[in-house]
């Protein structure tokens, strides 16, 4: 668990199509393995402010992706997430043991699990199924809005 890199602070703000799918691209053909926190926080950001942003207006069937604008994920934003994330995990599970190993193991998977699913309170059990992405974990915002 390293934290946000130069590289990955570049792309900040995200604020449309292609500055999403740059971050993707650079995570997922660097020599590095790619940062998943990093990717579902993101892409939890971006569906819940598509789901549930009622101002956002409707993109124009003559509009490219290029054009269409989203609500912007901010640096600030995601890092404070990300740092919560691992700052919970690190918190609750010794990853020295598991420091030798390339992959992570079953066990760290299942260890890493039963922190996050053992730290919802009563409140999220009716929407766990909506628990996505890191985003809308830690932030307690479901994609489905009313």
């Amino acid at each position: 668990m390293a934290g946000f890199r130069a590289v990955d602070r570049q792309h900040f703000p995200l604020e449309d199509i292609p500055s999403i799918v740059r971050l993707f691209k650079q995570q997922l053909e660097s020599s590095s393995e790619p940062d998943l926190a990093l990717l579902s926080i993101v892409v939890g950001a971006v569906e819940n402010s598509l789901t549930c942003n009622r101002s956002f207006s409707v993109q124009k069937e003559t509009d490219t992706l290029g054009e269409h604008k989203l609500p912007a994920v901010e640096y600030h934003i995601a890092e404070a997430l990300y740092s919560k994330f691992h700052a919970l995990i690190k918190g609750a599970v010794d990853l020295t043991q598991y420091s030798g190993s390339k992959y992570a193991t079953r066990e760290l998977v299942k260890k890493v699990s039963d922190v996050v699913w053992n730290s919802l309170t009563r409140s999220y059990y009716k929407d766990r199924a909506h628990l996505q992405s890191l985003y809308s974990y830690l932030t307690g915002k479901a994609a489905v809005c009313k």
